[in-house]
């Protein structure tokens, strides 16, 4: 399970530094007047070098990327229930989202970063939902597959 997790973490750094360089050019754009791939908080904080912005922005979405893919190893913990580990891997994602997007600029207000927390909630129970109905219906058809040939 250890191989598959860090296959998953690796994989997500890579698609979370594409998602996060995205996200900051669509956001970061209106912010600095030209251009970037980095928010104005960000390019502060690296003291204007647009290069060293761009490669916290690219670490820390990339960090953010691999906790999320490497989170869903939750799901693959047979004795945990399906509850439990969407709760723990909605968790990981929002409290982790919190301090990274603050950091590299992606919202500015508490009120944005609420939204956004709320709007991964929301998700996150859907796609429990949509899991627990698929399982549902695996146990089903399992169940009446063991009763045919039970009855054979």
């Amino acid at each position: 399970m250890l191989k598959k997790t860090l296959k998953a973490a690796g994989i997500g750094f890579l698609l979370g530094i594409v998602i996060g360089n995205l996200i900051a050019f669509l956001t970061g754009n209106s912010d600095t007047g030209g251009i970037t791939f980095a928010s104005a908080k960000l390019l502060e904080m690296a003291g204007g070098n647009a290069v060293i912005a761009m490669l916290l922005q690219s670490l820390f979405s990339g960090l953010y990327g691999a906790v999320c893919f490497a989170g869903m190893s939750f799901y693959e913990i047979e004795r945990m229930p399906l509850a439990v580990a969407t709760a723990l891997h909605c968790a990981l994602i929002v409290l982790l989202f919190i301090p990274i997007a603050l950091l590299l600029g992606w919202v500015s207000q508490i009120e944005t970063q609420l939204m956004i927390s709320g709007i991964q909630l929301v998700c996150f129970f859907i796609i429990w939902l949509i899991m627990y109905a698929g399982f549902k219906k695996q146990v089903k058809e399992l169940n009446e597959l063991q009763e045919k040939n039970e009855n054979k």
